[in-house]
């Protein structure tokens, strides 16, 4: 999921590119068609195969492009927890995160959907994008991670604030790259929705 992260944060990242494009949504693609194969069957080797080359082009995806905030804020979850495996913390906060962002700037979640396989329905580019939410849920669900949360990790909601301020502090320069700059307020709020 890190790596599916990877390339979702570099294609929607303002410093993407056409290289970094063509392998975000390749990589998009190949994890969530072989990443619920591979978690049912570990010896599933095509399955695990398309995942290592999907691995690798995320890595190259975050070469070219870059992550955004949500990685920032993940980190600052895992700093003060670091019993939080890092692509479960990336999993609690996405669809609180991606739903606000999908909110704020629609346009490459669209994409996103596609390279997912999702339906795109609605009329406005909001509602589209809504698609890519529907598509991520569906993902968490298919490798059976839809239980986790950050309470059952320990965290508490009264860490929002130190937590914010953790993730811009510290990793500030992802939140440069994002395609909508994000309040103090705004990170606070992601976080209070992922609980």
């Amino acid at each position: 999921m890190d790596a599916f992260f990877h390339s979702v944060e570099g294609y929607l990242a303002t410093v993407n590119q056409p290289g970094s494009d063509v392998l975000a949504l390749q990589s998009i693609s190949l994890i969530t068609e072989n990443l619920p194969k591979a978690v049912d069957d570990g010896n599933n080797i095509e399955a695990r195969t398309a995942l290592a080359w999907a691995s690798t082009a995320a890595g190259i995806v975050e070469s070219l492009s870059s992550c955004i905030s949500h990685h920032s804020m993940e980190h600052a979850l895992s700093a003060y927890h670091p019993d939080i495996p890092h692509g479960a913390g990336l999993i609690m906060l996405s669809v609180s995160y991606f739903s606000f962002m999908a909110s704020k700037v629609p346009d490459r979640f669209v994409d996103i959907a596609k390279a997912m396989g999702e339906e795109i329905n609605g009329a406005t580019k909001e509602e589209q994008a809504i698609s890519f939410i529907k598509g991520l849920k569906k993902l968490i669900k298919n490798i059976g991670m839809e239980d986790l949360s950050l309470s059952g990790f320990g965290v508490k909601e009264d860490e929002i604030e130190k937590l914010s301020r953790n993730a811009m502090d510290t990793m500030g320069g992802l939140f440069q790259v994002d395609p909508y700059k994000l309040s103090l307020e705004e990170v606070m709020s992601i976080y209070k929705n992922c609980f």
